[in-house]
């Protein structure tokens, strides 16, 4: 009998294929374990109620899971029914929709939004639909005035006041830009604006994506937000109410599911066409020549690989690594030190070959070292951190280390909160905040001469009086050198 000489070649095809499938799955398997275990950990270290995270890769799904409760009060589950505020990242969709208008030639980047819409005032006139989305129009932001206001009465009252700036000159994140887009997709495609983005980005029952920017209404399945009560040391419920008007700036309410199958129809070029997306992703070139941003979206790095996208309310997160076909997706519902950022720049590190393969150092790994009190090592960590990410300014991490010491200051342990503000202070040697924060702790333990000098450097490094503290500060020096 002759033997067929193709079996044996049949037989290790089959053998390699089972291997290399075997393979995969033991990856997915470590993959989960390692996602599970570091959003376990850092939902207990920043008390975070509830969290649903997805991370897509080449088009496939490679880890989606849900986390802690969608109601404190009733104790239900975050699951895949789940819909959650997404606060600001609603502007990535809204930016969308403008851009399916853009490339139906109904509207123009150039377009002055005194094309689209009666009585404007005349100051705005020459503020352009790229202006609104790149947040660069210097129109000011609707939020400093009462929300009860009529539409008629809040715009009587912004064009009351002279612009913040010269339009195109700088960025300043600013409410009343995506109030403004919202009436001109309007008037251009006669619909409600929620009907238009419904209709054109969604395939999915109102169930699963809906509109309300007002934290109080009930809605079926929806996760309640809450705040961190540092006195109580417990959670209250937002009681935040944007009202219409805040619809396309953050009134999207959205299951992850949905979340998923919109980022997929942005990859199949099914909202958008290539050509158009490049378009949107585009830098702004703001005539300061210093602000980052494109137009509704934002730039990110993590270890030098940019990603495009935006977060929301602390609280949701999207980042899209164009260039590794990758996106991550958080959506939560609390917490104690705001840790979207940490969360998504580490699970990107986990998650991108290039990244995963040469053992980066994780933002969390800074934090942990810092709550054990264990600052030597955090701070080698952190320049190894720097190193690994020469472009990043770590915002949210030093801002959850402050946060840190602000806790110990509340319980009255100054000498631990001492230690971590004087980390965080040669950390962050130019952030006047650090500075301050070490500045009011020496304060309070006694070290006045030391205290008089943080707070003078704090103020020389806050020349543009963020938050307007210079003035508190310098009474504080006054004071000290009184005594």
């Amino acid at each position: 009998m002759k033997t067929n000489r193709w079996i044996p070649i049949l037989t290790l095809l089959l053998c390699c294929l089972s291997c290399a499938d075997h393979k995969k799955e033991n990856d997915e398997v470590a993959l989960k374990i390692q996602i599970d275990d570091y959003i376990t950990q850092s939902m207990e270290s920043n008390s975070i109620p509830g969290l649903a995270l997805a991370v897509i890769r080449e088009d496939e799904v490679v880890y989606q899971n849900y986390f802690g409760k969608a109601s404190l009060e009733t104790e239900s589950p975050v699951d895949k029914n789940t819909l959650f505020r997404i606060f600001s990242t609603t502007k990535l969709i809204t930016a969308t929709g403008v851009f399916q208008l853009v490339q139906e030639g109904k509207l123009a980047l150039e377009d002055t939004i005194s094309k689209h819409l009666a009585n404007v005032p005349e100051q705005w006139e020459q503020v352009k639909i790229k202006n609104l989305l790149s947040h660069s129009s210097g129109i000011p932001d609707m939020i400093r005035y009462d929300n009860s206001l009529s539409d008629s009465e809040l715009l009587e009252k912004l064009a009351s006041v002279e612009m913040d700036f010269d339009t195109g000159s700088q960025f300043r994140y600013n409410q009343t830009n995506f109030w403004l887009l919202a009436q001109i997709v309007e008037k251009v495609t006669g619909m409600p604006f929620d009907e238009f983005i419904l209709k054109h980005q969604f395939n999915t029952p109102d169930d699963e994506v809906l509109f309300s920017s007002n934290s109080q209404e009930t809605i079926p399945n929806r996760a309640t937000r809450y705040f961190y009560n540092g006195k109580t040391k417990s959670f209250d419920t937002d009681t935040n109410n944007n009202g219409v008007r805040g619809h396309s700036g953050n009134g999207i309410n959205i299951s992850l599911d949905a979340f998923i199958a919109w980022n997929q129809r942005l990859d199949d070029d099914i909202l958008l066409n290539a050509a158009t997306k490049q378009q949107m992703w585009e830098p702004f070139q703001y005539t300061n020549g210093k602000n980052d941003f494109l137009l509704g979206w934002g730039t990110y790095k993590v270890n030098e690989i940019p990603s495009y996208g935006f977060t929301g309310g602390n609280l949701s997160a999207f980042r899209k690594f164009v260039t590794d076909d990758t996106t991550i997706i958080l959506v939560s519902n609390g917490y104690k030190n705001p840790a979207y950022d940490i969360i998504v720049n580490d699970i990107a590190r986990m998650v991108i070959p290039q990244l995963k393969s040469k053992d980066p150092t994780l933002e969390k790994e800074v934090m942990d070292l810092v709550e054990q009190g264990n600052f030597d090592t955090a701070m080698g960590t952190f320049q190894k951190l720097k190193r690994e990410n020469p472009d990043t300014s770590f915002g949210n991490l030093n801002g959850n280390i402050n946060s840190m010491g602000n806790a110990l200051v509340r319980v009255g342990n100054m000498e631990e909160a001492y230690q971590v503000f004087s980390f965080n202070a040669q950390m962050n040697p130019d952030w006047w905040i650090a500075v301050a924060g070490l500045a009011e702790v020496q304060e309070m333990k006694g070290d006045i001469v030391d205290a008089v000098e943080n707070y003078k450097k704090a103020i020389a490094l806050n020349p543009k009086n963020e938050y307007g503290y210079n003035p508190i500060l310098q009474n504080k020096i006054t004071e000290l050198q009184n005594k």
